[in-house]
């Protein structure tokens, strides 16, 4: 039965990347489990001509520009499936390679303006439809370390290039008619399911403006489908225009790949260094903070712009980023000097920063594991604070560059599956 509850929805992502912009890719698909409100919204830019002198105090027109897509795809109980898409398609690049009994992948930042493009389909509600978006690019991401678990949130910009499994059909037909043979047959094995998924019957009569709703009382399994009406629109045997909305039997791409289980990555389990020194395999040196820990967060922006041109028809062609930035706030008990210190001589002390988020042990051993390495970070400001009566110094770092070819820092995850941006 349709229902129309968010949590009945599905989101379905694809690791493989596109071959081209807007070009669904369909390698890697895997279903996710996000939190509520997640999602990505396709929409057309919409002008109207209230800007110009018309004859009229309000606008008489609007006029569609092309479409573009904008969302938030967020998990607060991360798995390192979902960190590794997130931060593969943000950064850019990603080698993967088989380590003991899985892969591990190595993700760094990639030079190339032009960053890959993912593919996503999502379910709203319990069948109420389905869309499949491609062109999509991870502008932002938070990876948050605070209540229990590491909870990681991406902003995604999109192309707009959009496909839906509902149809809206116009019929030329007599007024007075109480059937309507549709151009495709409509979903459903019973004629309950199929009335289901018959959404609206309207017809506008000849010399009316008005759309008049009309009922429909039985849709047959034929393809194409005859739509049985209640009752006729109206008396005459003139033509009229009718509009049907329903649902035709899904495509392909409707059914979601299957999920990957993965648990959730817990704070417990997580180390935080810092200092130390990145040798391309390890932070070696360092300190862990440990229970001193209040909270922290790792931040980037790829500063995304669509492009368009002309020739590429509706959807945005391309996407370009600019400078990318990488932050970390990071709040610690103020138990000595250190961090303030170095806020007051950002130019004499950086610090590295690794985040190491261990999950479950599989069959054989294996460990999922997230590690999020910075090599050289520098205090902008370290104010103090306090928090339920105790101080705390809530530093704000921007990531440098490493000098060693790293471009600021990247990610190792190890999970069990073979690879992105494949």
């Amino acid at each position: 039965m349709k229902n129309f509850l968010e949590s009945l929805g599905a989101f379905a992502l694809f690791r493989g990347r596109e071959t081209e912009p807007g070009s669904p890719s369909t390698t890697g698909g895997v279903s996710v489990r996000l939190d509520a409100g997640s999602g990505v919204q396709s929409a057309a830019e919409t002008v109207h001509d209230g800007d110009t002198v018309h004859g009229s105090e309000l606008p008489g027109r609007v006029h569609s520009a092309a479409r573009s897509a904008a969302g938030t795809l967020a998990q607060k109980r991360a798995r390192p499936d979902f960190i590794a898409f997130v931060l593969s398609y943000f950064f850019g690049s990603c080698e993967s390679q088989v380590f003991g009994g899985g892969y591990s992948h190595f993700i760094t930042p990639s030079a190339d303006l032009e960053l890959p493009s993912f593919t996503l389909v999502q379910r709203r509600g319990r069948d109420i439809f389905t869309e499949r978006l491609a062109g999509n690019y991870i502008d932002s991401f938070r990876l948050d370390l605070k209540e229990g678990f590491a909870a990681l949130s991406a902003e995604v910009v999109g192309a707009g290039a959009r496909e839906v499994n509902y149809e809206r059909e116009s019929i030329t037909a007599p007024g007075n008619a109480t059937t309507l043979t549709l151009g495709h047959a409509v979903a459903g094995a019973s004629a309950a399911e199929r009335l289901a998924n018959f959404y609206r019957v309207r017809a506008r009569l000849s010399g009316s403006q008005a759309w008049l709703t009309a009922v429909a009382q039985e849709v047959s399994g034929d393809n194409p489908a005859v739509v049985t009406l209640a009752a006729a629109v109206g008396g005459s045997s003139d033509n009229a225009e009718f509009q049907v909305d329903y649902l035709p039997p899904a495509p392909d791409w409707c059914v979601l790949p299957p999920e990957v289980d993965e648990s959730p990555l817990r704070l417990i389990d997580a180390k935080v260094l810092v200092g130390g020194w990145w040798n391309g395999v390890t932070i070696v040196g360092g300190e862990e903070l440990g229970p001193r820990l209040v909270s922290l967060s790792v931040s980037g922006r790829n500063n995304l712009e669509l492009r368009r041109f002309p020739g590429n028809g509706g959807p945005a062609a391309h996407a370009r980023r600019g400078a990318r930035e990488l932050t970390i706030a990071l709040s610690e008990e103020l138990r000595d000097s250190v961090r303030t210190y170095a806020a007051d001589h950002p130019d004499l002390e950086t610090l590295s920063v690794t985040v190491n988020l261990a999950g479950a042990t599989v069959e054989g051993g294996f460990t999922y594991n997230v590690g999020v390495h910075f090599p050289r970070c520098a205090v902008l400001a370290a104010p103090v604070a306090a928090e339920s009566g105790r101080l705390s110094t809530n530093a704000d770092l921007i990531v440098l560059d490493d000098g060693e070819g790293w471009g600021g820092g990247g990610a190792i995850i190890w999970n069990q599956q073979t690879g992105y941006l494949i």
